[in-house]
This record gives C-alpha cells, sequence and structure tokens, in this order.
C-alpha cells in the first residue's frame, strides 16, 4: 500500500493552497500520492498539477470597501452551517474513495471531523487557532453569533493529530497574536517554519530590471488605490531608483522611473531581486518576504486584524516598517522608503530571518511529519 494523502484547502485567497501546493510537491518527490479538494479559482489552480475534486465552500469571507467584515461574514456563513453535516459526509466519501493514509486540512474543519470518524490521522495547517482577536472589538451580536464558530474551530483543532503552525519557532513567531493559549491546542502545534513555493529556496532568475529598484505587490483591489497613486507622487524624488508594479491599475502620467506588470509566472525572482518590497501582510506574503531576505513596508488592508496583527509582529522583529491608510501621504511614504533603503539594520534583520527560514525549510518539515503519520496506518 502507497501513502495517499488527501487535502482538503480552503479557497478563499492564494495563501492556503500556495503552501499545500508546496507541500505536496515534497510528498510526491518522496512517492506519495495526492488529491486536492477545494472549489472556486482555486480548484482550478491545483487541478493544473494535481488530482483534483471539487468540495462545497464551508463560508464565504465578506469585506465593505476593503474592510473584512466579521459580522456580515458569519451572518452569511450561518446558511453553510446548517449544511456542515453534509459536507463532513461530502468529505469522508471523498477519502474513502480516494483510499487516503492521511488527511491535510487547511482551513477545512468539515475534513478534520470526517478524517477523525473514519479513524485516520489528519494533519491541520494553520496560522490561526483561535478567532478571538477578530471579536475583541466587536459588538454583543457579533460575539454572540461568533462563539459557536470559535467552539468547532477549537473541537476541530483538538481532534486533529498535529497543528503546523508555517511561522518561525517562538518568540520570533509572526502569527503569535492569532494563536490560541488553549492548552489543549498548544500541546498538539508544532512550528514548522514558513511554508512557502520552492522558488523562494533557490537562486533567483534574472529578472527584466537592470537598475536598484522596489517592488509594489498591489493586485487589483480598488482599495489599495491609494498606494499606487501615491507612489506615483512620489517616484521621481528617488533618482537612480525604479518602481517596478504588479497591479492592474492603469495610469496616463507614470514617471520615467516607474513600470506597472499585470502578472508575474515567477513572483520570487523578482522579490529576491528587489532591494524593498512595498505590500499587504497576509500571512503567506510575510512568509515569502521573511523568507527572500527583503526589508519590507508593510500597509494592512484596511480592517484585517490579522494583517495588522502581523504587521505588527513584523515591525517589533525589526524586518519592516509599518504605514495604515490613514497615515498614508506623499511625504509619510518618502520617509518610510528612505528609511528601509539607508538603515543598514532592516536589511540585516531580514537577511537574519531569512536564513531562519530556509534552515527550518517548512515544506520539507511538513511532509516528514505527514508521511510518518502515513506510515503509521501501513505498518502492519
Amino acid at each position: 500500500m502507497s501513502d495517499r494523502i488527501y487535502f482538503s484547502i480552503c479557497g478563499e485567497g492564494y495563501g492556503h493552497s500556495s503552501r499545500e501546493i508546496a507541500i505536496a510537491v515534497k510528498l510526491k518527490g518522496m512517492g506519495a500520492d495526492i488529491l486536492m479538494g477545494s472549489y472556486g479559482y482555486v480548484l482550478e489552480r491545483l487541478s493544473k498539477n494535481f488530482d483534483s475534486i471539487e468540495l462545497k465552500r464551508e463560508f464565504e469571507m465578506v469585506g465593505d470597501k476593503g474592510s473584512f467584515d466579521l459580522g456580515a461574514t458569519i451572518r452569511k456563513s450561518r446558511k453553510t452551517a446548517i449544511l456542515f453535516s453534509s459536507m463532513i459526509k461530502e468529505e469522508k466519501k471523498a477519502i474513502e474513495n480516494f483510499d487516503a493514509t492521511c488527511v491535510v486540512a487547511d482551513g477545512r474543519t468539515a475534513a478534520i471531523f470526517a478524517a477523525f470518524q473514519l479513524g485516520l490521522p489528519c494533519v491541520n495547517v494553520s496560522n490561526q487557532t483561535s478567532l478571538e482577536p477578530f471579536f475583541r472589538d466587536s459588538n454583543f451580536l457579533v460575539r454572540l453569533i461568533g462563539k459557536p464558530v470559535e467552539l468547532t474551530m477549537q473541537t476541530a483543532t483538538t481532534l486533529a493529530e498535529v497543528t503546523l503552525i508555517p511561522d518561525l519557532l517562538p518568540p520570533d513567531t509572526i502569527c503569535i497574536g492569532n494563536l490560541s493559549n488553549s492548552r489543549h491546542i498548544m500541546k498538539k502545534q508544532c512550528f514548522v517554519g514558513p511554508v512557502v513555493s520552492p522558488e523562494f529556496f533557490e537562486s533567483a532568475h534574472q529578472v527584466d530590471m537592470k537598475t536598484p529598484f522596489i517592488l509594489t505587490l498591489l493586485g487589483g483591489h480598488s482599495f489599495r488605490y491609494p498606494i499606487f497613486e501615491n507612489i506615483l507622487k512620489i517616484a521621481d524624488q528617488f533618482l537612480g531608483w525604479d518602481f517596478l508594479i504588479f497591479t492592474n491599475f492603469k495610469s496616463d502620467r507614470l514617471p520615467p522611473n516607474v513600470k506597472i506588470s499585470g502578472f508575474a509566472a515567477d513572483i520570487s525572482s523578482y522579490m529576491k531581486a528587489a532591494d524593498l518590497i512595498i505590500t499587504q501582510a497576509g500571512h503567506s506574503t510575510a512568509m515569502e518576504i521573511l523568507t527572500t531576505g527583503k526589508p519590507a513596508l508593510i500597509i494592512p488592508d484596511r480592517g484585517q486584524i490579522e494583517q495588522e496583527n502581523n504587521a505588527q509582529r513584523m515591525k517589533e522583529l525589526g524586518a519592516c516598517e509599518t504605514l495604515d491608510y490613514d497615515s498614508l501621504d506623499p511625504e509619510s511614504l518618502s520617509l518610510k522608503i528612505r528609511e528601509l533603503l539607508n538603515d543598514k539594520r532592516y536589511s540585516e534583520k531580514a537577511a537574519h530571518y531569512s536564513g531562519m527560514s530556509k534552515m527550518m525549510n517548512g515544506p520539507q518539515r511538513s511532509a516528514r511529519i505527514i508521511m510518518m503519520l502515513s506510515g503509521r496506518m501501513q505498518c502492519y
């Protein structure tokens, strides 16, 4: 019997799938068979390189003008919560049909319950084992509605054999503010190191930039337009530097040292070649920045508590500076960029955490743990 690993992956954003792809690549190299389960555009992404199946959405994130709306997300997800038992049955059927020897769940609690019912080992991958930071400043109704969600999450986490935290070891953990203090959860946590695509551990490929440059990652979310707008206003202050912006935004008045690109097949090479990175602070992005060893200016999306926590932690570790949208203006942006480029302490700290990230080798360590658990089902 071979190692057959079933992945159940949340399809909200690219972060969950990015780290699971990195782990799955290592597992395939060890001879394991892989089946991926997700939905939406993430399923399309996974299907390019792995056998995949479509799953029902457990929850749907709701935003309001670029801010994460926790109350609206919970209210909208109540409909799917009613169907939660059918989702567990769906996961069980997929696991049994694949004849899985181990289950990996990333942002999917139904898969953990399904694995538990089938008596199979389950690995939970998460950078958030508590929702308390999200509820802390919410109104009474949201906190009341959120309690069952928190309980479900904690129950699922305790049922898994292990929770892999794809982050640096404490006290250098970026997501430390989003982790549970429950002993039942803490005793099952394993810090494996940043889990990023294999390209981030390799030597950089040559990129089409001939001068020192500042890389900005914006995507196409309209609420990030002020960052784009302010960069255009200050670019001419930085002679000898280029600004490369990956975004869908357009402008008829680009300064000569600003270049816009809509897509890159390998963003890691640009991150490794850049002198400074300007972006938001989703956990996967934060781990990529740390692994590349580049100083960064982090501007969290408004209302995204997880991003705000990540940004604050990276600043405490000396690897970045931060700005929020309320204080974002040309003068503040220019001052932050100059500080990051001129103060060697930022690049030294970034290099330190890059070495730590590569030494931990999160994808390899995660794959070994999964294979060890899979082997338990085949030892006799």
